[in-house]
């Protein structure tokens, strides 16, 4: 622990709570389309792959800005950041909510993804800035779930809506649930102290020249390429090819990211067992292969279905989990945050493009389209993972995957 943490107060699990609630809420202005995604469709005469758009449209901005609202963040401070891009979401909202055409729908999302990226960006540096120690361990985890998280709370409850008409109500919820939080995170969080607070952009240049930045941010990128085309298409693929309601495809979503969530959250225990991280990732992606296949070869009852997708959501999540590396791959310990905003701004293009391209690929009638997309994502991001973990050394013996982490700090 540095001179700056030992300086630092630590924060409370409330604060990190509440945090990650604002990052899970900010990150839903994505997945609360998917639902209901259907209904848009036919409102506004929407192809598939127009639909996929709709859904990612909000990713956009966190993939191409992640880098620069750091330097904002640096300049004004994450927590007013944190606030100023949740009033932002909301305003998004309320443009969803009133458009009247695909393109000023389309609009109104990449203004929600404006906000989505400073809340994206903030949440991680307050949440580090807060804590030390084994806390900072603990919610680093957490925080690896936040964006699973955020597809299983609409696909709860926007599923409801789909097929009723009602489907602006899912926006117009979740400004108002948003708009809660953001009070109270205005009541409870602490404003940081700049001599304290790490940076995200200090060290940027030798960030970008470091190769193990980009093999995390590109092997993660695979990843949620992966993990959000299936979760986005997964609903209206189960309902057409089994005849169960979409409400009922929509649960079998839901059930997927709480499965994905425990895959995030088993790799810190894992870690701390000394288990290899290359070891973690191999089983992560083994299990997204074999469940992600299994889930589209066209036979199998509903039932094994379920499971196939289970397996795959459990696989993507362990994969996902395997953010506690980040620390390892920044080339100091001043530009962790650095290193976290170019690997959070990587990681967003996979989400940009991973449900247009699932919709492309479930449109073209053959299950062999988006079987190949599972088989693609995971050889290229075992591969990734295979090339950093030989550039780290392989965290094999005990404490390894801990101790570079510490000394970062």
């Amino acid at each position: 622990m540095n001179a700056t943490d030992r300086a630092a107060a630590q924060g409370s699990w409330g604060q990190i709570l509440l945090i990650y609630v604002i990052g899970v809420l900010g990150a839903t202005c994505i997945s609360q389309a998917v639902p209901v995604i259907g209904d848009i469709g036919r409102l506004f005469h929407a192809s598939r792959e127009q639909g996929g758009w709709v859904i990612s449209a909000p990713s956009a901005l966190v993939a191409i800005g992640a880098l620069l609202t750091g330097w904002l963040v640096d300049r004004f401070g994450d927590r007013a950041l944190l606030l100023l891009g949740s009033a932002v979401v909301i305003v998004g909202d309320v443009g969803v909510t009133l458009a009247g055409t695909l393109q000023s729908l389309l609009a109104a999302r990449v203004v929600e993804g404006v906000g989505y990226v400073c809340i994206a960006v903030a949440s991680v540096t307050m949440m580090t800035r807060i804590t030390h120690g084994p806390r900072r361990n603990s919610a680093l985890t957490l925080w690896s779930s936040f964006v699973p998280m955020s597809f299983a709370v609409p696909l709860v409850l926007a599923a409801q809506l789909a097929g009723t008409d009602h489907w602006r109500w899912a926006f117009s919820g979740h400004a108002l649930a948003l708009a809660v939080f953001t009070v109270l995170a205005l009541a409870v969080l602490p404003v940081a102290d700049r001599a304290t607070a790490p940076s995200r952009t200090q060290g940027l240049a030798q960030v970008l020249r470091s190769p193990q930045p980009w093999l995390l941010g590109v092997a993660f990128a695979s990843a949620a390429f992966l993990q959000t085309g299936v979760v986005s298409t997964l609903p209206h693929m189960l309902s057409g090819r089994f005849g169960v309601s979409l409400g009922a495809a929509s649960s079998i979503g839901t059930l997927g990211m709480v499965v994905n969530t425990l895959g995030c959250l088993a790799v810190g225990p894992m870690l701390n067992r000394s288990i290899a991280p290359l070891r973690v990732a191999t089983l992560g992606i083994l299990l997204a292969l074999v469940g992600g296949v299994a889930l589209y070869y066209p036979g199998p009852a509903f039932a094994l279905a379920v499971a196939a997708s289970s397996v795959f959501f459990l696989g993507s999540g362990i994969v996902v989990g395997l953010w506690a590396l980040m620390p390892r791959t920044a080339p100091a310990p001043t530009s962790i945050g650095a290193t976290s905003g170019l690997v959070t701004q990587i990681t967003l293009w996979g989400v940009l493009f991973g449900p247009p391209a699932a919709f492309a690929a479930q449109a073209s009638g053959q299950w062999t389209r988006p079987a190949t997309n599972v088989v693609v994502a995971c050889i290229l991001c075992l591969a990734l993972l295979w090339v950093l973990a030989r550039r780290l050394g392989d965290a094999g013996s005990p404490g390894a995957a801990t101790r570079p982490a510490e000394a970062a700090r």
